[in-house]
C-alpha cells in the first residue's frame, strides 16, 4: 500500500513539474494536474495541501540532493577540485532540466516562495560555495569582491536554465549533453570568477 502511495505521489510531482514548466505556476491549476495524472483533486490536497505546497515539495526534492552534493565536496577534506564539482552541478541541473528552469524562473519573482528559498536553500548554497572558494565560514569575513565572485559563479552555473532559449541551440546541436557540459565547464574555468583565491588574495 505504501509503495502504491509513493508511486502515485511521485506521479503527481512529475506531472506538476511538466505543467508548471510548460504553462507556468499561475497558469496551471490543481485540476489540470489531477486530470493529467489521472487522480482525484482531493488526493492532491491530501498529499500537498495546496498548489503552493505541491510546488514547495518539488523545490525541496530539487534542492536537498543538490546541496548534499556540494556539502560532500566541502566535507571531503581533499584537494578541492572545483572543475569536477562544476561538471557534477551542471550534470545535475541538466538531468532535472525542467525543474532547474522552473525554480530559477520562480526565484526571479518577489513571492513568498522566493523569499523562503532565499533564507533557506539559497543561503546554504552561498555558505557552501563560500567555504569552497574562499575557505571562509563567517559571512562577515567575505569581501565585496568575493561576493561578486560568488554571484558570477552562480550566474554561470544557472545561465543555461535561466536563459534556456539562448542555450537551446548549443544543447541540441552538440553531439551530446555531456559534450556541452565538458565544453561549458571548461569555459567557466577560464573565468577569473572561478580563480578567486589567486584573484582576491591581494
Amino acid at each position: 500500500m505504501m509503495n502504491r502511495q509513493n508511486t502515485t505521489r511521485q506521479k503527481v510531482l512529475d506531472v506538476a513539474s511538466q505543467l508548471f514548466y510548460s504553462q507556468g505556476f499561475n497558469g496551471t491549476s490543481v485540476r489540470d494536474i489531477a486530470n493529467r495524472a489521472q487522480v482525484n483533486v482531493s488526493l492532491i490536497h491530501y498529499y500537498f495541501k495546496s498548489k503552493q505546497g505541491l510546488f514547495e515539495s518539488l523545490a525541496v526534492h530539487y534542492f536537498e540532493p543538490y546541496l548534499e552534493m556540494i556539502e560532500d565536496e566541502v566535507n571531503a577534506n581533499l584537494e578541492q577540485n572545483l572543475e569536477s564539482l562544476v561538471k557534477r552541478i551542471l550534470q545535475y541541473k541538466q538531468e532535472h532540466y525542467q525543474l532547474s528552469c522552473l525554480v530559477n524562473r520562480e526565484l526571479t519573482l518577489n513571492t513568498v516562495f522566493a523569499r523562503e528559498m532565499l533564507v533557506t536553500y539559497l543561503a546554504k548554497e552561498n555558505h557552501l560555495f563560500t567555504q569552497l572558494l574562499f575557505n571562509k565560514t563567517n559571512k562577515l569575513e567575505i569581501t565585496y569582491k568575493e561576493k561578486m565572485c560568488l554571484v558570477q559563479l552562480k550566474g554561470l552555473l544557472n545561465a543555461p536554465f535561466v536563459m534556456p532559449l539562448e542555450f537551446q541551440e548549443s544543447l541540441l546541436t552538440d553531439t551530446s549533453v555531456s559534450h556541452f557540459i565538458d565544453v561549458y565547464s571548461s569555459l567557466m574555468m577560464e573565468r577569473k570568477a572561478l580563480k578567486a583565491k589567486r584573484v582576491f588574495s591581494v
